[in-house]
């Protein structure tokens, strides 16, 4: 018994990610308070406590009376695993919030039932603490990959860029991904920095869009880490330049991607479905790299708001940066599209709806007269 004792511990210990569920720790203060004061959770003790319990599910109730702003005080991050909110109608939703300059914010770790943040109430979640991701175990790693699901209300990250050696709004640290998933709205930086970094040094990250909302992309300061997105469904809305990040690859499979207007440079193309790249109000110059090596034969990427001398596509340097069957599949609205020598895309030139109507006009008139004629 003693040596099965031995053998699942270890067990645990070489395989987080099979530790066993965690708890459910509920906020049930009717008054905003600090998220480390016990008496405002159930458990009696907040999640990030080390005895008991021990690290738990963060809940916060749908209840209106309980819908506050929490304070995350202090310079040492708030550990849970997940954050989940419950349904309700009405209400006002959460905020969290701390001092500039003093909040670490959370440190959420990966695995659970929650896996990230869930909202599934219709109320939107507002968090202006930063949020750092971490392994099951609380590490930095590909295992720290999470979700953010809009499940039924909207997701605000705004975070604090005064906080103690952590300027950031999202710290991927090292993730293989961060989705974003629901069919309702998530913004990062609807005001302040809202920044994404990756901190893991040598590793690679990136942003996955699922469901049905809109994932906006802000806030003043550059979206700095390195690796692949993938947009599978939706819309994601860039409301600064490079929204996913200098010349990061991109898998487009499903939806829309809105440059907000704003310059945006990508990796290579990788296309996977017939998907929208919406130029928006104002002046976009969208780059991407050389992408002729992959395969686009049964897919369209239609390219919406596009205006001549204002905006402009562009992939690589020259017209060999995408091959001939791929410009086939690329469209203006209705018009086909071409390339030149730089490598821009343009609209094949097509003949004005007027002067259409005249060489038609014009055709059956000619027409006409020769079946005259051989009347005649």
């Amino acid at each position: 018994m003693k040596r099965f004792g031995l053998f699942l511990g270890s067990l645990l210990i070489l395989l987080p990610g099979l530790a066993l569920s965690q708890p459910v720790d509920s906020w049930i203060s009717t008054s905003s308070g600090t998220w480390s004061t016990a008496a405002n959770w159930s458990l009696a003790q907040a999640p990030s406590a080390s005895t008991g319990a021990g690290i738990s599910i963060a809940d916060y109730p749908g209840t209106a009376t309980l819908q506050r702003t929490i304070d995350l005080a202090g310079g040492t991050g708030r550990v849970c695993y997940g954050n989940q909110f419950d349904l309700v109608v009405g209400g006002i939703g959460y905020t969290f919030s701390g001092t500039a300059g003093t909040v670490s914010g959370f440190f959420l770790r990966a695995g659970g039932t929650v896996n990230g943040i869930l909202n599934n109430d219709d109320n939107v979640q507002t968090f202006n603490v930063p949020i750092k991701l971490t392994s099951n175990s609380g590490i930095a790693g590909a295992a720290a990959a999470m979700v953010f699901n809009a499940a039924a209300g909207d997701l605000i990250f705004n975070g604090n860029n005064n906080a103690p050696a952590t300027p950031w709004t999202i710290n991927l640290n090292g993730a293989s991904n961060l989705t974003f998933s629901g069919a309702a709205n998530i913004t990062i930086g609807s005001s302040g920095a809202g920044q994404i970094v990756n901190t893991n040094v040598g590793t690679f990250s990136g942003l996955i869009k699922n469901g049905a909302g809109t994932l906006t992309l802000g806030g003043t300061n550059a979206n700095t880490f390195v690796g692949t997105n993938v947009i599978n469904a939706g819309m994601v809305l860039a409301a600064k330049v490079d929204a996913f990040g200098a010349g990061n690859a991109l898998v487009f499979a499903g939806g829309t991607f809105n440059s907000g207007g704003l310059n945006q440079a990508f990796g290579t193309l990788d296309l996977r479905g017939n998907v929208t790249l919406d130029l928006g109000a104002g002046s976009s110059a969208v780059t991407f790299a050389d992408s002729s090596a992959f395969d686009w034969s049964t897919f369209t990427l239609t390219i919406a708001n596009w205006t001549e001398g204002s905006d402009s596509v562009r992939f690589g340097n020259n017209a060999n940066a995408l091959t001939a069957t791929q410009v086939e599949h690329i469209f203006f609205g209705v018009s086909p599209a071409q390339i030149d020598s730089n490598g821009f895309l343009t609209p094949l030139l097509v003949p004005e709806p007027s002067s259409v109507a005249l060489s038609l006009i014009g055709g059956f008139g000619l027409a006409a007269v020769i079946l005259r004629r051989k009347k005649d």
